[in-house]
């Protein structure tokens, strides 16, 4: 697998260590040293027990009923040596969809790639959930988590995901490095994201647990009984989907990520893979 590989958010000088410099420290990073993940091999990160975690709080709040074409549900490497896995979820309440999660997983020796987006069917009432972690090796290389608001206009629900989501990156500042994010990948951010770089092994508890924050405010937030109902009575602006997708497109047609992919899986394949599924218009 290309040492610089990203699946979404992140320009391949990202990935390429660059000179050290003295990393900023926050109160954590003078506490006592983490734990390394109990499901982490020695010398390697994993992001298998994201996966696992992320599976586990689907099934508080959904089926498995928006299926994935066959095709799109795993793929091998054209080299053989990374596999990549997708699921999707339908986020419920009231038996009706508000929107759908979907995970990328990408392993092989040393790489470890998750993507989750949560895409919601009335995003002018619903925010994105956005999250991309990569690894080589015993390093997370990138970290990016977040809460989005790219069709959402109103004051109140805006100012919600502010006060939600600077709680959280307030938690985490020691993973957080010095320079900024694309611009395209944040733009639509309220500015509370957290983004990090070449974070050591011993390190990797806290960026699992940063990343269940983020998606456990997500769900405590927006998909819980009495907002979800209040969404699954929403009827579909077809507008503000069109702004969503508009959005998605941006991404997939911002991302460096897809250059990889297709020398990884094949482009024809991957453009199919990015429209039909990871990127497509939400329904329901």
């Amino acid at each position: 697998m290309h040492p610089n590989f990203t699946l979404d958010y992140f320009p391949v000088e990202y990935f390429i260590r660059p000179v050290v410099e003295p990393r900023r420290s926050g109160f954590f990073s003078r506490s006592v040293p983490r734990q390394i993940s109990a499901d982490s091999p020695g010398n390697a990160v994993s992001f298998e027990p994201l996966v696992t975690e992320t599976r586990s709080r689907m099934r508080s709040h959904l089926d498995e009923t928006l299926s994935i074409p066959q095709e799109f549900r795993r793929r091998e490497s054209l080299h053989g040596k990374i596999e990549l896995h997708a699921s999707q979820w339908s986020i419920q309440a009231r038996k009706k969809s508000i929107g759908s999660l979907r995970m990328v997983y990408i392993h092989g020796a040393k790489n470890q790639i998750i993507n989750t987006w949560v895409f919601p069917n009335r995003p002018d009432h619903m925010p994105v959930f956005a999250a991309e972690l990569i690894a080589v090796g015993a390093e997370v290389r990138v970290a990016f988590v977040d809460i989005q608001v790219p069709v959402i206009r109103s004051r109140s629900i805006l100012d919600d995901v502010s006060l939600l989501t600077n709680g959280i990156a307030s938690r985490y500042l020691e993973l957080a490095c010095s320079e900024a994010p694309p611009v395209w990948a944040t733009e639509s951010s309220q500015g509370h994201f957290t983004y990090a770089r070449n974070i050591p092994l011993i390190q990797l508890r806290r960026v699992e647990e940063c990343y269940q924050a983020y998606l456990d405010a997500y769900l405590s937030a927006f998909a819980n009984r009495i907002t979800g109902a209040g969404l699954s009575d929403q009827k579909r602006d077809e507008s503000a989907l069109d702004e969503l997708h508009h959005y998605q497109h941006h991404h997939m047609e911002s991302s460096p990520g897809n250059k990889f992919l297709s020398k990884l899986f094949g482009a024809d394949w991957t453009d199919s893979f990015m429209r039909e599924f990871l990127f497509a218009r939400p329904r329901g």
